[in-house]
Formats: C-alpha cells, structure tokens, sequence
C-alpha cells in the first residue's frame, strides 16, 4: 500500500511537471528563455554580405503629411537612383484641391516595383477589414497588407505571409508583395499560410534607417540605395509609436519590423512555429520523461540532476535540429522547468547535507559513538552511556542552552577515552569507559548542578551501564530520558 502510494504521488509530480512546462510555452510565460534560445540556434540559411533592404524614414526633420505630389518626387528620385523596388507603407489621401497631383502620384505608382501598404483593422469576431488607399491609387499600384500580429506580451516575434480579409480577399504582407515572383525576388513559397518566426538577431543584413527628407535634399549617397529594396514609412515618435521586437532587441517602428521581415524573406529564413497542440505535447513528454526518469531511484542520488540534464539538452537539441528544417519548437517552458527542478534538487541534497554534518564544535557525531561502542563491546570493558537533554518549553531549540551544556559535558570528557555525543534537538550522551556506575552518577549530578548554576533549566539526565560484552547501550540512546534504565546498585 505504501509503494502503491508513493508511486502514484511521483506520478501526479511527473505530470504537474509536464502540465506546467506546456502551459508556460503555450502562455508565452517563458517568452525570455524561447528568445535567448532562439538568437543563439537560429542562422540565416543564405547569409548576405550587405543589408539587401534600406528603411527611409519620414522623421520630425521634414514631419508627415506630405503632399502627393513630394511622395511622387520621392518615388520617382528612387527609382532613378537605382533601387529594386519601393514599398509604401503611408497612409495616402486624395487631395481634392490637387488633383494635378494625385494623377501624377496615381502614374508613378503603376511601376511594377512600388507597392502600397494596406491597413487592416481587426473587428471582434470576425476577420479584419481592409481599408484601401483611394482608388486612382489602389488600381496603379500592387497592395501588401502591414497587419503586425503581438505576442500576449504585446512584442512582435511573426509575420504574417498572408491574411484573409472580411471582404475574403487574401492579402499578402508588404513584404511578399515586394519581392513577388516576376520582380526578382527571392522568396520561395507564396501560398504559405503560417506565421513566420523572424529572426531579430543584429548581423550585417541588418536593414538601416535613413532620413526620406535627407534623400530628398541630396545629403545621401544614392550608391546606399542602389540594387536595395526600400521600405517608406512613418518613423516620427510623436505620430508613430515604436513596438519591441523579442527580448534583447530594440524597439522598432512598423515599417522597421516589415523590413525584418524582408530581409528574412530575401534569406529564406521563414521559420514556422509548430502547432500548439504539437508544442504542448513535447514540452509534457520532455519535462515529464526527464523528472520520471530521475524519480526512478526516489530521486535522491545522482540519477535526479544527470536526468534533468539530459532533458534540457534534449530540449535544445530539437529546437535546434527543427530549425534545420524551418520549423520552431519553443524550449522555455521546459528549460524553466527543469532548471527549478535541478535548482529544487539541489537545495535538498545541501539542506540534507547540513543536517547530516551539522554538530557542536568539539562533539563527536552519533556514528562516531557507534563506533565507539563497538570498541568496547568486542573489547569487553566495562562503559556507562550518560543521557542529558536540554528541557523548558524551547528544549532543543533554544541555541544558547544547547551551546552552553554542550560547553559542559565537552569539560567533563577529560579522558582519552571518554566521549561527548551531540545526537541532534538538544539530546547529548556521553560514553565513559571504565568509570564504575558511582562515579559518572556523581559526575552526572555535577553536570546539572553546573548547568543551573549557569542559568540553563535543570536538563533532563540519565545513566545506562554495561558490563561488557552485554551492551544494551543502543536501545537505551533511542530511549526517552524516562526511560533509560537507572544504573545497577
């Protein structure tokens, strides 16, 4: 009945541990730990040796709105300066009062390279809307959605390739309008439906920033420009606000995140999250299996940390092996869970150890008087085991009595073979062997006349003697002070 017990409390502890790893991979609880992870196991599978995006960024220098006619000059000086296309992630207003210049901005947008960025708001229940730039406009030039969908931590961590709109159309991102096929491009699957992971990690394919008014004033080399792909946006904090990325990377504006996503693209580095049912399961097997196995022992040599440990390098290495094939599996619920269970482990084994070592200076621990009596017995001498214990209402609690009657009896074992015993909570014993039964009586008087004397409650003393041989010495130490046999007269 007791194994049957103790087995199925390991197993609820097995499965509490499991449970807890996936709902903290699944609530994002461990968001910090799947971050780290990611930036040190995530690569890009085509490294580029320079920033394949630019980011022109219309900042409080020159402050939106622009006229149509500016963002058709602007759209026009990149397009001669060389880029591989222009997407445009503004939001664009037909000026009824200029309408010269709306034509011109509707005519430069029907080059194949610029895009425009469609803005979809969500609706409760239902998938968002799209709100469409005005019509002469929409018609010219190729739309991308700019929907950037938040962790619950609010931080953006994914792309959306594509978004279904209320009106059911199927809105590619802004990024993937850009680099569609026919533009020379490189992305590689237009269909797909998942999210993608993007990899925020700093490296040289980094997209910069640049001022859109210092492009326009001539104070930037087109040779930053040329064979890019730019991305205008809003980078004004007082009209636009920034938006974290994952832990460890900086705050970005919208546009900045679409140029991750592009650059992320261009690298094919398109890591799609595996399900959450998928995820849930890995994490119960990975955190459940590895506590399992270290219970298999009762958790208490050294199978309990080598188990643990196997976990968490199991854990990494599947998000890592995943990652060779595009996919992610996020390991911060069971990292997390089987560092608090090594940390748990840990701190056991030291408080066991403590106890286990911990004893007065100058007295000797109960397997040393063991020993002792041992000696004695096969030696056949005489001995008497004295049994003194602290009392009062704090008795073996209180650490100024326990150190000040064990400052006592540490005086009275003059012998070299006498031995004082600290047995743990206040219990002392002393083993004197060759002392006839009337001397440690009297000396065992003196300890307690001593120990009053010094302001300790009188403690509580007995005396056990044996002869030799026929030493029952053992049972009288795992007795009570009551009931510890009075020596033989």
């Amino acid at each position: 009945m007791r194994s049957a017990s103790l087995g199925m409390r390991r197993g609820a502890l097995v499965l509490a541990a499991g449970v807890l790893a996936a709902l903290l991979g699944a609530l994002g609880l461990a968001a910090v730990l799947d971050d780290a992870v990611y930036r040190a196991l995530a690569a890009p599978r085509q490294p580029l040796s320079a920033p394949p995006a630019v980011v022109l960024g219309i900042d409080t220098r020159e402050p939106w709105p622009w006229s149509n006619v500016r963002i058709a000059e602007l759209v026009e000086r990149l397009r001669n300066a060389g880029v591989r296309g222009v997407a445009l992630d503004l939001p664009l207003q037909a000026n009824p009062g200029d309408p010269a210049g709306d034509a011109q901005l509707a005519r430069v947008l029907r080059d194949n390279r610029v895009v425009l960025g469609v803005t979809l708001a969500p609706q409760p229940g239902r998938p968002p809307r799209a709100q469409l730039p005005p019509i002469d406009f929409a018609d010219a030039a190729r739309l991308g959605h700019v929907l950037l969908p938040r962790d619950r931590d609010g931080r953006i961590r994914q792309h959306l390739p594509h978004q279904l709109g209320d009106d059911g159309v199927r809105w590619p991102s802004l990024p993937l309008a850009l680099v569609k096929p026919g533009n020379g491009g490189g992305a590689r699957d237009w269909n797909a439906r998942d999210r993608w992971r993007i990899n925020y990690a700093g490296d040289v394919a980094t997209p910069h920033t640049l001022r859109a008014s210092g492009f326009m004033a001539g104070h930037i080399d087109v040779s930053q420009l040329q064979g890019r792909w730019v991305l205008v946006g809003v980078t004004d904090p007082s009209q636009q606000v920034r938006v974290p990325g994952p832990h460890g990377s900086p705050a970005l504006y919208p546009v900045e995140h679409e140029a991750r996503a592009l650059v992320a693209v261009l690298q094919g580095d398109t890591t799609r999250p595996l399900p959450l049912a998928a995820q849930a399961l890995l994490a119960l097997l990975l955190a459940g299996g590895a506590l399992a196995a270290g219970l298999v022992r009762g958790g208490r040599d050294w199978r309990m940390p080598l188990a643990l440990c196997a976990g968490l390098v199991a854990a990494l290495a599947l998000s890592a092996w995943l990652l060779t094939r595009q996919l992610w599996f996020a390991p911060g619920g069971v990292v997390a869970v089987l560092v608090i269970a090594l940390l748990a482990w840990a701190t056991h084994v030291l408080r066991r150890e403590v106890r286990a070592r911990r004893r007065l200076p100058g007295l000797a621990s109960p397997a040393r008087l063991a020993t002792a009596l041992d000696a004695v017995r096969t030696a056949g001498t005489p001995h008497v085991v004295l049994r003194v214990d602290t009392t009062g209402p704090d008795a073996g609690h209180d650490r100024g009595d326990t150190c000040l009657l064990a400052g006592l009896l540490r005086e009275r074992a003059r012998r070299p073979g006498d031995l004082a015993v600290h047995l743990g909570a206040g219990r002392f014993a002393m083993l004197l062997p060759g002392t006839p039964p009337a001397a440690a009586n009297r000396l065992l008087e003196e300890i307690r006349e001593q120990a009053v004397a010094r302001g300790i409650p009188p403690p509580g003393a007995r005396m056990h003697a044996c002869e030799g041989d026929a030493c029952t010495c053992a049972g009288a130490l795992d007795a009570t002070t009551d009931d510890i046999a009075q020596p033989s007269p």
